[in-house]
């Protein structure tokens, strides 16, 4: 199974998967619109789009129960849009409704976001050659990797700011611990899984997964009592998730005359500035490109709130 399927039964050929899919990676077979996983980024824009639920995200939740029953420590390294995912919930008290699912202890994110972002201020400071295009975005990498394999050496050779943690986890933190990072984001899954980072974070859940196993536990991170953060503390990496902080947080400049940055959010534009990229007709150093409208706009996060007000949660919260 891929990392994104469709639920057969439950699919009504209505098409509109099909149609959003950003790189035709559906195909329609006996009236059942399947995913062709050799194709697919795991983008997650045909799970937003399927109104009957038919195209999910493989569950992490049994991985991660299974986790949990060992005697291992299991610690949760939380994305930075927690705070648009969880509206009316205090940072604190997601902690504590983590540590009474059964996590050991649970960090940030944000700490792996100021690591990264400090190593793209440097490489574009320093570079002099062809231009750098950011790999933050796993769904961005992959496409880069299956449809743009001549843009591969203009990746930044930086990881993202989930494995930053696992490693940072890895190596001086708890180097015995499993590792597992709720955020988001549905390429998180194939991302945890690339070879090239095997090994560093244990299991993915989405939002949607935290929640469903805290139901089922009967918790709720409304009614407990605030702990604290595990690891190193973060600052500005807080604000990661909002478009743009990549440059802020890098120290690269995002003024509207410098034409030698670009940045470009959402699948239509990142498509296009790809493709122009690929096709000689972009000259920038530098091109941060993100399929969401920054990771507070992941395919699983709750959007009951306005993007402008998940950007308030997350720059409130930094």
């Amino acid at each position: 199974m891929g990392i994104i399927f469709t639920v057969q039964e439950k699919c009504k050929g209505c098409y509109a998967c099909v149609r959003n899919c950003p790189v035709k990676a559906i195909r329609v077979k006996e009236g059942i619109a399947g995913v062709m996983e050799e194709r697919c980024v795991t983008c997650g824009a045909c799970v937003t789009i399927c109104a009957v639920g038919a195209k999910q995200a493989r569950s992490g939740i049994g991985l991660v129960r299974q986790l949990l029953g060992q005697s291992t420590p299991v610690i949760a390294v939380l994305s930075s849009a927690f705070p648009a995912a969880f509206p009316e919930v205090r940072p604190g008290q997601i902690v504590a409704a983590l540590k009474k699912l059964g996590f050991s202890e649970v960090t940030e994110a944000a700490f792996g976001a100021e690591l990264v972002c400090r190593e793209y201020g440097r490489i574009v400071r320093e570079n002099r050659g062809k231009p750098i295009l950011s790999s933050t975005c796993p769904a961005v990498t992959s496409l880069v990797e299956k449809y743009y394999p001549q843009l591969i050496d203009s990746l930044a050779p930086i990881v993202s700011p989930m494995v930053a943690m696992g490693r940072v986890i890895r190596w001086r933190y708890n180097p015995e611990a499993k590792v597992v990072f709720i955020g988001p984001c549905v390429a998180k899954k194939a991302e945890a899984e690339d070879e090239k980072v095997a090994g560093v974070i244990d299991a993915v859940l989405t939002f949607p997964e935290l929640n469903e196993m805290l139901a089922a536990k009967g918790i709720d991170p409304l009614s407990e009592e605030e702990e604290q953060f595990s690891g190193p503390r973060p600052h500005l990496g807080r604000l990661f998730p909002v478009p743009g902080a990549l440059l802020k947080l890098a120290g690269i400049s995002d003024d509207i005359l410098v034409s030698d940055v670009v940045v470009a959010e959402g699948i239509d534009r990142a498509m296009s500035c790809l493709m122009e990229f690929a096709q000689g007709k972009v000259n920038a150093k530098f091109m941060d490109i993100f399929f969401c409208q920054g990771c507070i706009d992941g395919p699983v996060i709750d959007k009951s709130l306005s993007l402008c007000g998940r950007r308030e949660k997350i720059i409130d919260y930094a």
